[in-house]
């Protein structure tokens, strides 16, 4: 059976309407006059982009105005401005900050009076307070990200530096509120299975080394900003210019580069790897018009999954550092399960788990003609990280401790891979009109593997007082946990400028499919209370469990019981930016966000549980 849903949500003339598009440019914007004060009409204004020639041209219309908009960040720019009769005027070293609009005003002097009576005037619009920002933000650069120190190379090092923040929290908001993008493409696990892409297994979604500025938005009236409560974090990648540049780097940590002193104490010298290694190239492919930027980064650790080893003939428990688990016990039990049942339950001791990456951010940039630009961007995330199985369930601990040492076979993999394609076409019709164009796709691949492998099940021995002496077999809930989301999606924004208002009408669309698959103990679990108990019921084929749990599917053709979800997403808004004053901006906002989803329940996880308890 499939139920839909529709819901709609209407909000007219609300400057806190939550809003659908993402920043990924900049904007020049000001006003053209001559000496007594009054604006031309018809200046000639050009925008030059130096590292890659780019230019960017309009006219100033009633009054002089002009807007020079959807900017490719950073520079430095050069801004000319001419008009017949006058002493042409320029402005350099502009560098342009994501999401800003950078104010020049010009002044021009005629022809006719004398060189030496020529003056320029242009205004840098202050970086807290002016139109521009209709809400708190923060805005990181390259020099910042350059400069400042970072210990886990992630967007959350610099996204600190917003007063209100708390890691990726902000204002006391769970960050599971916020709204993350890289050029415009959705950055976000939009499951909730943890805060950032690539969390699960504690990887970096994207190189810092790729980004060029981040931008935190807190309460960003406009309606080109939102699809948070949180915080708004918004990026742009590196790209290419007229020149080849490029970086190596390797990071690297191990046990021969920190100390073990501390006071009179030792503290045990632990066996552990860090390798990081990547590199960035950027340049021309056609010199002024089509240019590349390319990062990629690989991250290896390696170290000891427990410190605790087990407790041999001679030895006694050390809490910390001797488990009350005893070697030969554990060998025998290892024997004897691949003898009889052919499984390898892995080892109870000196082994080690890992966290893997591999990025990839691949951007290219078109220059179409004098009125459009093109980018092309790609995002790829490879990761992986080895996880002790979980607690749920069990009676006391599965984890390694002072009373047990669980196999390591009973652990899981868990992985974050991702595939993101997003394409940006930026137009100027003329100098009152322009156009924003998105389109992008995202694969996420989230996935669990088990570390044992095979199709033995779970097994928890515990040590007769009810506490968990050691586990085996395959982790509760890792047989066929998947989550596969693909997103499409489509924003289109138009801006129309006339006189002193700034008219915005856009679009954005997003279809969203989700894949899941969620069985716990679908290999089954038991729990014995000794391992006498678990010898007796494997030899003599009794039931001397404790427990006893097993899901299986109801589906009619017994196939997995995968849940199949979608949703539709249709967003519209308008918005009238009037500055009626330079200190003065009223935002008038109109929106439309119609939402249908679809749930198949027929494949939604439909399991039986059998559960015997004998204590």
């Amino acid at each position: 059976m499939r139920f839909r849903s529709l819901l709609i949500l209407v909000s007219l003339l609300s400057v806190g309407f939550k809003s659908f598009s993402q920043e990924t440019t900049a904007e020049i914007q000001g006003v053209v006059t001559e000496a007594n004060g009054g604006g031309l009409v018809g200046a000639t204004v050009t925008a030059i982009h130096l590292p890659t020639q780019t230019v960017y041209t309009t006219s100033t219309r009633k009054d002089g105005l002009y807007n020079l908009a959807n900017l490719r960040v950073g520079g430095p720019y050069e801004v000319n401005v001419s008009f017949v009769g006058y002493v042409a005027a320029k402005l350099e070293d502009i560098s342009l900050l994501l999401g800003q609009t950078f104010s020049a005003d010009f002044k021009l002097i005629a022809a006719s009076r004398k060189l030496d009576d020529v003056t320029v005037t242009a205004t840098r619009q202050d970086r807290v307070f002016n139109h521009s920002h209709t809400g708190s933000q923060e805005i990181i650069g390259r020099t910042q990200i350059e400069r400042l120190p970072t210990i886990n190379r992630s967007l959350q090092d610099f996204t600190r530096l917003t007063p209100s923040s708390n890691g990726l929290s902000f204002g006391g908001r769970s960050n599971q509120y916020n709204n993350v993008t890289v050029d415009g493409a959705n950055f976000n696990n939009v499951f909730g299975l943890s805060s950032t892409l690539g969390g699960q297994t504690s990887s970096q979604p994207i190189s810092i080394d790729a980004i060029e500025q981040i931008q935190v938005n807190l309460s960003p009236y406009d309606v080109k900003q939102g699809g948070f409560s949180g915080a708004g974090i918004n990026s742009v990648t590196r790209s290419g210019s007229n020149n080849f540049k490029g970086s190596v780097y390797y990071y690297l940590r191990n046990p021969d580069l920190q100390g073990y002193n501390v006071g009179t104490v030792t503290i045990p010298k632990p066996a552990f790897d860090y390798n990081l290694r990547g590199a960035t190239v950027g340049g021309p492919i056609i010199t002024n018009k089509l240019f590349f930027f390319v990062s990629g980064e690989q991250e290896r650790v390696s170290q000891p999954a427990t410190t605790l080893v087990a407790n041999k003939p001679g030895q006694t428990a050390v809490p910390g550092v001797v488990s009350q688990a005893i070697a030969d016990t554990l060998d025998a039990l290892k024997n004897f399960l691949m003898s009889k049942y052919n499984y390898n339950p892995g080892q109870y001791q000196n082994y080690n788990y890992r966290t893997q990456s591999d990025k990839l951010t691949v951007r290219i940039d078109y220059n179409v003609n004098k009125k459009s630009t093109l980018t092309l961007k790609y995002n790829y995330l490879k990761s992986l990280r080895d996880v002790a199985a979980s607690n749920s369930g069990a009676v006391g601990s599965r984890q390694p401790s002072n009373i047990g040492l669980p196999f390591n076979g009973s652990g899981y993999t868990i992985n974050n891979n991702f595939n993101i394609f997003i394409g940006e076409l930026n137009t100027r019709f003329n100098n009152k009109s322009n156009n924003k164009l998105q389109i992008g796709y995202t694969a996420l691949r989230d996935f669990r593997a088990s570390l044992g492998g095979g199709n033995f099940p779970l097994v928890d021995i515990l040590n007769g007082f009810g506490q968990t002496y050691t586990s085996v077999g395959f982790e509760p809930f890792t047989y066929n946990n998947l989550l596969n989301t693909n997103i499409f999606q489509v924003s289109d924004i138009y801006t129309r400028y006339a006189n002193m208002h700034e008219l915005t009408f856009g679009t954005q669309n997003y279809k969203k499919t989700f894949k899941n698959g969620f069985a716990p103990n679908y290999e089954g679990t038991f729990i014995f209370n000794t391992l006498t108990d678990f010898y007796n019921s494997a030899n003599n084929n009794t039931g001397n469990a404790r427990s006893y749990a097993l899901q299986y599917s109801l589906t009619k053709d017994g196939s997995f019981p995968f849940a199949e979800i979608g949703a539709l997403e249709l967003g519209f808004f308008a918005q009238d930016k009037w500055r009626i004053k330079q200190n003065f901006t009223l935002l008038m906002v109109c929106g439309l966000m119609l939402l249908f989803s679809k749930i198949n329940l027929n494949q939604i996880l439909t399991y039986q549980a059998w559960h015997l308890e004998m204590v």
